[in-house]
């Protein structure tokens, strides 16, 4: 007779490299964004449809860091960081776990692949939600080389050569460092 005292629970592993990494790249990708949203056209465009004070979250589930940012009435959005509340958020896209997380975040799976995957899945409005992925293509689009964001996404954004480097290197020298 097989009893439940033969087997012990086997507890899942905590990977905190992964965890670490993956808080990180939501910090950076909550900087991006709030200096991305004060130049780029096509994010300014995307954020004003988005309603007053709209909030943004992206949650990795259990315990894989978090980030949330707040669209200002000039149609900017604000970095709030990774201790806002959930429930006060507008649109919440939830990372269902580390693994997955880890690998949108990095740029090994696209944001179509990793819902199709069900990587992924969102608390909110459908309109809104749906806005918010082209805003995070946009930002992808910024942040990896461009060899690396035609594989995650199915057509590039429209960026100018000169606009696309320009605002990468104020990204990654001036916002994501200092919030500029």
């Amino acid at each position: 007779m097989i009893s439940k005292e033969n087997y012990p629970d086997i507890q899942p592993g905590k990977k905190p490299v992964k965890r670490a990494v993956n808080k990180t790249f939501l910090f950076v990708l909550g900087r991006a964004l709030q200096s991305l949203s004060k130049h780029d056209p096509l994010i300014q465009h995307e954020v004003q449809s988005w309603p007053e004070n709209f909030t943004l979250m992206m949650k990795v589930r259990p315990n894989g860091g978090s980030v949330a940012l707040t669209r200002t009435d000039g149609g900017r959005l604000i970095y709030r960081g990774a201790s806002f509340d959930e429930a006060k958020a507008d649109v919440v896209i939830f990372l269902k776990d580390v693994e997955g997380a880890f690998d949108l975040l990095t740029g090994q799976l696209g944001i179509d692949m990793g819902y199709a995957r069900h990587c992924m899945c969102a608390r909110g409005d459908l309109s809104n939600t749906v806005s918010v992925v082209r805003v995070l293509n946009i930002t992808q689009a910024y942040l990896f080389p461009r060899l690396l964001a035609r594989r995650l996404m199915k057509r590039l954004p429209p960026i100018p050569w000169g606009r696309r480097w320009g605002l990468r290197l104020k990204a990654y020298l001036l916002g994501i460092p200092f919030g500029i």
